[in-house]
């Protein structure tokens, strides 16, 4: 599958535009989390960058994947939080400063380790006459282009013209997701013939690797004996990867909506696992409640 004009042209700038957003909404104090509990921002980076993606190469390998759905998984690993998980972390009761700090570090780093991994995949996992060629050197710039330059305008648009920016980021946002959603439709209505069964073969590989990963984001918690508020935040800043970024960067910057299935399949399977474990966490956060208020009786 091939993206093909005008989607390949169009879904950069509109990557361009959601990064933008996204930067407008940054600020530098959102970073500070990680100055103030470094264990946890250890704990958090090693999981999202590590052990995730690690987990995926071995899902990848394990499911009778096509290829591009392999590196597609591997992609998906590589790409920032879902700029939900911050509400999840809140909804859960866990420490949403700190997931908030993951995901705003998570903007940025993504466009240095998609390039390194995805690239591994592709030579791993495509032979000669399947080979999905990448340039690290390339696929790196264009990366810097749409993500990591639009992060940075925004940021100093809101420091230097906050009231402006406030103004206009609802807009900017509002537009690019309209038009992402737009690019996507027409996508898989092109294509809607051979996707079925492509989600039929991504969906276990997809599942594996949101319980495996939030089940390493909570063990290693446990070992490191961060309090259960930063748990939660661990456990659903990994399991919540932004689908939306790895489904434009396969289509947009690497040409292959095939690459894009796993990140949609992944995105309708975390939304559960993250509400399950909300749910459970509000639990544990009751009784914990429960517990310290009969201690102070």
């Amino acid at each position: 599958m091939e993206a093909g004009f005008p989607i390949q042209t169009v879904l950069p700038l509109v990557i361009a535009a959601m990064m933008l957003g996204v930067g407008m909404s940054l600020r530098p104090a959102d970073f500070a989390a990680l100055a103030s509990a470094p264990r946890a921002a250890v704990v958090g980076l090693v999981n999202m960058y590590l052990v995730f993606p690690a987990l995926a190469f071995l899902i990848a390998a394990s499911f009778p994947l096509a290829p591009a759905l392999q590196v597609g998984l591997i992609l998906l690993a590589a790409s920032p939080s879902a700029s939900t998980s911050t509400l999840f972390t809140y909804l859960a009761r866990g420490d949403a400063a700190l997931a908030l700090a993951l995901t705003a570090i998570s903007k940025f780093l993504p466009v240095f380790i998609i390039p390194l991994y995805v690239g591994l995949a592709a030579a791993w996992f495509t032979d000669a006459e399947t080979a999905i060629r990448l340039s690290f050197a390339d696929t790196s710039e264009r990366l810097v282009q749409i993500v990591l330059l639009p992060v940075v305008a925004g940021m100093i648009l809101r420091h230097r013209l906050p009231a402006a920016a406030e103004r206009i980021r609802p807009w900017v946002t509002r537009l690019a997701v309209l038009a992402l959603i737009g690019l996507i439709l027409a996508l898989v209505y092109r294509e809607r013939h051979a996707l079925p069964g492509m989600f039929v073969s991504t969906g276990p590989a997809a599942l594996a690797l949101c319980l495996l990963g939030m089940a390493c984001a909570y063990g290693s918690s446990m070992i490191a004996r961060l309090p259960w508020q930063r748990r939660s935040a661990l456990t659903i800043e990994v399991g919540m990867q932004s689908g939306g970024t790895a489904i434009a960067i396969a289509a947009g910057v690497m040409a292959s909506p095939a690459m894009a299935v796993p990140a949609a399949v992944y995105s309708l399977i975390m939304y559960v696992a993250a509400g399950l474990f909300v749910w459970w966490q509000r639990g544990v956060a009751e009784r914990m409640e429960v517990e310290t208020a009969a201690e102070r009786d």
